[in-house]
């Protein structure tokens, strides 16, 4: 489970390279906006609230926002705060504890 959320990660990341450069000229179709705006929207919309976070070697903040009813947002943010949607669902189902291995 851990090696699959992993490479999953990895793949994510390399998306986000090209989804960064993408933001910056925010063409249409992309769903992007203000950090903190998005963040509150998720909050006050979806209940969602940020239950991770890493950082890209571009320097892009990659976030995972999930609700109590399973709902989960992934958002990549650049450096300059400009947000924008990676991905969305259902069904978001959380690690077991043992299964964390995330650096501290």
């Amino acid at each position: 489970m851990a090696r699959v959320l992993k490479m999953l990660l990895a793949a994510l990341a390399s998306g986000v390279v090209m989804l960064a450069s993408a933001a910056a000229q925010a063409p249409a179709g992309l769903a992007c906006g203000r950090h903190d705006e998005v963040v509150a929207q998720l909050g006050e919309l979806f209940e969602e609230r940020r239950l991770g976070q890493g950082l890209a070697d571009s320097g892009v903040l990659i976030e995972i926002f999930v609700s109590p009813q399973g709902s989960f947002t992934v958002f990549a943010t650049t450096p300059h705060g400009q947000s924008c949607l990676i991905a969305s669902g259902e069904a978001w189902e959380p690690s077991p504890q043992e299964e964390s291995f995330a650096a501290r």
